[in-house]
C-alpha cells in the first residue's frame, strides 16, 4: 500500500496546479487590478430648479377676419400669407346702394345750409321768423346724422385688418355672398408668442413674473427664450394645477401658434455643488459617489442631493467643492476602496 503513495501525492498535486487559485484569490487579484474611469472636480456653480411643463404657443393677438354684415364680395385686396398693417383694407362688400344714399344725403345737405344762410340774412333784417330760421336749422342737423349714419354703413362693408400681422390662407372668391358667419381668412400677430402651461400648484412658491422660461419643440434644434407675463388667479381644483403664461419673441416668425413646446423655467437661482448626473449610484433613497483618495482608490461615499437639472445634480451634503469623483466608469466599481486610473 505504501508504494502507491507517491504515484498518488503526485496525481493531486497535478489536478491542484490546473484547478488554479481559488475563487478567493481570483478575486482578490481583481480587487487588485487598477480600473480605468474618467474623473472629475467637483464644482460651485450657478444652478436653478427646474420647473418643468408642456405648454401651447398661441399668437399675441390673433383673430378670424369675418365681415359684420351679408353682402356680396366685390373686392379682395390681399393674397395668402401676406404681412398687413393695422387699418388696411383687406375685402370690398358690395355698397352701391350706400354710395348713392351718400350722395344724396351730401346734395341736400349743401341745399340745407344754403337756406339757413339765407334764413339768417334775412332774420338780421327781421324779415323771417326766428322759428323758420330754427327749423332749417334743425333740418341741416339731421341730414348731417344721416349721413354719418350712411357712412358708417359704407364703414360696414369695407373690412380692415384691426392690428398689423400675418394674414392666414384665402377661404372666399369675390363674387362671393358672404355673412358674419363666413371666415375670409386669420389674422395673427406672431411678433411675440404666448406660451401657456400648467405646473402643480404644490410648485407656485418657486414661480413669479419675469422668470425666465426656456422652451424647446422638436420642430427646431434651438431652444427660445423668453419671460413669465402672468399667473393665474386661480387654482383648477380637480387637477390642483394652476396655469402660467410666458411671452417669447418671435421676430424672425418661425414659432406658430398650436406648436407644442417643452418648457423649463428656472426657479430659485443659487450657487451650489453640483456634479454629473451618471456620477451617482443610487440605491433606494440612498445616494452615492465614488470618491478619488491620495493613493488612487475609489472611496464609496453616500452623499445628499438636491435638484435636478440640465443632466447635473445638486449635491447638500457629502461632498466639498475641489474634490474628485469618478464620472464614468462607476458600473466597474464594486468593492471599495477600488484601485483606480484615469483614462487616457
Amino acid at each position: 500500500m505504501l508504494k502507491w503513495f507517491p504515484v498518488l501525492a503526485g496525481v493531486l498535486g497535478l489536478v491542484w496546479f490546473w484547478a488554479g487559485p481559488e475563487p478567493a484569490d481570483e478575486g482578490r487579484q481583481f480587487g487588485a487590478r487598477a480600473t480605468p474611469v474618467t474623473i472629475t472636480t467637483v464644482q460651485r456653480l450657478e444652478f436653478a430648479d427646474a420647473v418643468v411643463a408642456v405648454g401651447t404657443l398661441e399668437a399675441w393677438e390673433s383673430v378670424d377676419i369675418r365681415p359684420s354684415v351679408a353682402q356680396i364680395v366685390t373686392e379682395l385686396l390681399f393674397e395668402d400669407g401676406d404681412s398687413v398693417e393695422a387699418e388696411q383694407v383687406l375685402a370690398v362688400q358690395k355698397q352701391d346702394a350706400e354710395n348713392a344714399r351718400f350722395s344724396e344725403l351730401s346734395a341736400s345737405l349743401i341745399d340745407a345750409k344754403r337756406e339757413v344762410e339765407r334764413l339768417a340774412n334775412l332774420a338780421t333784417k327781421n324779415q323771417v321768423a326766428q322759428t323758420d330760421l330754427d327749423r332749417a336749422t334743425t333740418r341741416v342737423q339731421v341730414l348731417e346724422f344721416q349721413l354719418e349714419e350712411v357712412q358708417a354703413r359704407i364703414q360696414d362693408r369695407t373690412i380692415r385688418a384691426p392690428f398689423a400681422g400675418q394674414l392666414g390662407l384665402r377661404e372666399v372668391s369675390p363674387g362671393a355672398l358672404i355673412t358674419p358667419s363666413t371666415r375670409i381668412t386669420t389674422l395673427d400677430d406672431l411678433s411675440r408668442m404666448r406660451l401657456t402651461f400648467s405646473v402643480p400648484a404644490i410648485q407656485l412658491g418657486v414661480l413669479s413674473v419675469g422668470q425666465k422660461v426656456i422652451a424647446r419643440s422638436a420642430a427646431f434644434t434651438e431652444h427660445f427664450e423668453g419671460r413669465i407675463s402672468a399667473i393665474d388667479s386661480r387654482v383648477d381644483p380637480v387637477t390642483r394645477s394652476i396655469q402660467v403664461r410666458a411671452e417669447v419673441p418671435n421676430p424672425e416668425g418661425r414659432l406658430r401658434p398650436g406648436l407644442l413646446m417643452n418648457t423649463s423655467v428656472e426657479a430659485n437661482p443659487r450657487m451650489a455643488i453640483v456634479v454629473p448626473e451618471e456620477a451617482i449610484e443610487s440605491r433606494a433613497k440612498e445616494h452615492y459617489v465614488w470618491l478619488l483618495e491620495r493613493d488612487d482608490t475609489a472611496q464609496k461615499t453616500q452623499v445628499s442631493i438636491g435638484g435636478r437639472s440640465a443632466c447635473v445634480v445638486e449635491i447638500t451634503a457629502g461632498l466639498g467643492e475641489g474634490q474628485q469623483i469618478v464620472v464614468d466608469g462607476v458600473g466597474l466599481l464594486r468593492m471599495s476602496p477600488a484601485r483606480v486610473k484615469p483614462k487616457e
